[in-house]
């Protein structure tokens, strides 16, 4: 398996910047493959997921976006609520990437809506999202808000460093836009 190093969160898009593209292309055949010889429904809805973020995060929204409706689907027959929860907020992920902002803001409102009933780590990162999806709109306050409670949620709970940085980083952003008002 490729080896990948962490992406950075651009402080002023709030996209990842991948720092070895190369490696992300080998991962993504590695995945394409993996999806291919899945043992089972679940191996490939994973690895399905993993191939969505990182289509998304070199650019190939149009396969991103295949993938991620793939995905759903492949939840809906054989993952659970949470797996069918995470694949619905990487589709609108990639909607909000394209620029299809009146299907990401319906699918995030639909997420945000059910996110606590998934756990707390699945809230912050429902919230961490739909705060992006936001951001992208020039909402900043309402981005700010959910920045903020994914952050919280992150560090009550001490999840990784990683997760508190992103939604630090993304609360910063939001706060700034809001003080260029």
């Amino acid at each position: 398996m490729t080896e990948l190093p962490s992406p950075e969160l651009d402080p002023e898009t709030l996209r990842e910047v991948h720092p070895d593209p190369v490696a992300v292309r080998a991962r993504i055949d590695e995945l394409r493959g993996e999806i291919r010889t899945a043992p089972d429904e679940i191996a490939e809805l994973v690895a399905r997921g993993d191939l969505v973020v990182l289509l998304r995060g070199i650019g190939e929204l149009d396969d991103a976006l295949n993938e991620a409706n793939a995905a759903v689907d492949r939840s809906e027959i054989a993952g659970t609520p949470a797996q069918r929860h995470t694949a619905r907020v990487r589709l609108a992920h990639v909607h909000q990437w394209r620029g299809d902002f009146a299907e990401s803001n319906l699918l995030f409102t639909e997420s945000v809506a059910a996110g606590q009933q998934f756990g707390p780590v699945i809230e912050a990162f429902t919230h961490q999202h739909a705060g992006k999806n936001d951001y992208a709109q020039g909402h900043w306050a309402d981005a700010r808000d959910h920045f903020a409670r994914a952050l919280q949620i992150r560090e009550e709970l001490e999840l990784p460093d990683d997760q508190q940085t992103s939604s630090r980083v993304a609360l910063a952003a939001a706060v700034r836009h809001l003080g260029a008002e």
